[in-house]
């Protein structure tokens, strides 16, 4: 009896011993399919880094440029491709990576759409595609990301609106939206599920209507830019509570109003202030403030 107890055993050791090995297998085989799919979109690669190091035979994808696997589960966790000049676009296959925390391909000449699979990778904390020429909209799925700290999609030429989903990510602390075609409003209570931001950039859009009026609601903001937008209206005087506020640049819209100087005056960090080319807004006490033109 024991005997038997010994082999079933056994065999139910080599059995789950054989599942892990598949379950591996398949999952580093899902990641490098991923990962060549996104190779096949390359159309420039003046270095040739992807088309001699990125091959299907002779490496592992863990020895690929600008890949980093985890050792635990033997997942893919990083692709950093910045400043390669790679140019092509960008595949639905992208979502596959689906233990990916850190993505990185900015400052390249990718073309194309965001695809919406990148709202698959939920275990995402880094999202950087700035300085490319990435078009369409701003996927809805990117508010999806439960993980995400940092969006960057700066300096493409993204269009629409801003999707109302993005700002139910608690976990950000940077939203880099800046230099791209943006247009529509921004909803007042944009900051109620952002506790943990610290920056936020929309300069040079076309972003129109009255600044968000629970601004104060960004508890943790230091850095805001909303310059270069079509905002009308007054200031919102609840914006003037953030504690935390070093630097805010508002200038080239058409606000109007009066804004607060006295609110910052006791802060052990200034803010500096930028209100440039909005004659009709006036300061109601002048202050020690770092700079405003």
């Amino acid at each position: 009896m024991m005997a038997r107890a010994i082999i079933v055993g056994f065999l139910l050791l080599i059995y789950c011993i054989n599942n892990i090995s598949a379950s591996v297998i398949r999952n580093i085989s899902t990641d490098k399919s991923a990962l060549l799919a996104f190779k096949a979109q390359i159309t420039n690669d003046p270095n040739e880094i992807l088309s001699k190091n990125w091959t299907q035979q002779g490496t592992t994808v863990c020895s690929w440029i600008g890949v980093s696997r985890s050792t635990k589960h033997q997942r893919v966790v990083a692709l950093n491709l910045k400043s390669l000049r790679l140019g092509g676009s960008v595949p639905k296959e992208i979502g596959n990576l689906s233990f990916l925390s850190f993505l990185e391909i900015g400052n390249n000449t990718f073309i194309g759409e965001i695809p919406n699979e990148v709202g698959f990778l939920k275990k995402l904390k880094y999202l950087s595609l700035q300085m490319n020429n990435l078009t369409g909209q701003i996927p809805q799925s990117l508010g999806f990301l439960p993980r995400l700290e940092l969006l960057d999609l700066s300096e493409n030429d993204l269009f629409g609106n801003v999707p109302l989903s993005i700002f139910n990510v608690s976990s950000l602390k940077l939203i880099d939206l800046g230099f791209n075609d943006l247009t529509g409003t921004l909803p007042n209570d944009m900051c109620s599920n952002l506790p943990l931001l610290q920056s936020l950039f929309m300069a040079h859009n076309h972003l129109v209507g009255e600044l968000p009026s629970g601004l104060d609601k960004c508890t943790q903001l230091k850095y805001l830019s909303l310059s270069y937008n079509r905002f009308t209206g007054n200031l919102p005087r609840d914006m003037w509570n953030m504690s935390k506020l070093e630097d805010m640049f508002l200038g080239w819209n058409n606000l109007s109003g009066k804004f607060y100087i006295w609110s910052f005056v006791s802060r052990p960090i200034i803010p500096i202030l930028e209100i440039v080319m909005t004659p009709n807004i006036s300061p109601t006490r002048q202050a020690n403030v770092s700079y405003i033109y």
